[in-house]
């Protein structure tokens, strides 16, 4: 189970860490092997978020190119449980997040910069071309219960608001 630290003892820590970097000399090296952090210390730092035992979310990410409504390409990725994520799911995850480059017609070249993760690049060199790229994001969560009690629970308070008090 992870500790999490507060909002407050991870900024002194910050602030700490900051500090002793400042302190060092000029002629002495900024980086080196010994201030590595070990992962096991990273491991208890770092932030994210936890999910509550009783709640759970799942979603799915489907990216589609279509050129004159014929679908050329699909990358889909589906999540079942984000708080028990296995390492298949997260592998399909990360090579959902790869740029996806799409040429229609003749002639097309591209050298692709770094354009950051789920780009989408569709290149055309024809006329008259209907190009359709769509990104779909699916995020499920089971907090129907959840609702249905706190609407119960308002309904109730509001209908002994309403009553004449008691007699």
């Amino acid at each position: 189970m992870r500790t999490r630290l507060s909002v407050g003892l991870r900024t002194g820590l910050a602030a700490i860490l900051v500090g002793i970097s400042s302190a060092t000399r000029a002629d002495e090296p900024t980086f080196n092997q010994d201030a590595a952090v070990s992962e096991s210390a990273l491991d208890e730092v770092r932030g994210g978020f936890e999910i509550p035992e009783n709640l759970r979310a799942s979603f799915s990410l489907t990216r589609a190119a279509y050129v004159n409504g014929e679908r050329v390409a699909q990358d889909s990725v589906r999540v079942a449980d984000i708080g028990n994520m296995t390492a298949s799911e997260a592998s399909a995850l990360s090579q959902a997040f790869t740029t996806l480059v799409i040429q229609n017609g003749a002639a097309n070249t591209i050298t692709l910069p770094d354009l950051g993760p789920a780009s989408l690049v569709i290149q055309n060199t024809l006329n008259d071309q209907h190009l359709v790229a769509l990104t779909t994001l699916n995020v499920e969560v089971n907090t129907l219960g959840a609702f249905r009690e706190f609407n119960f629970q308002d309904g109730l308070a509001q209908a002994l608001g309403a009553s004449g008090g008691v007699r």
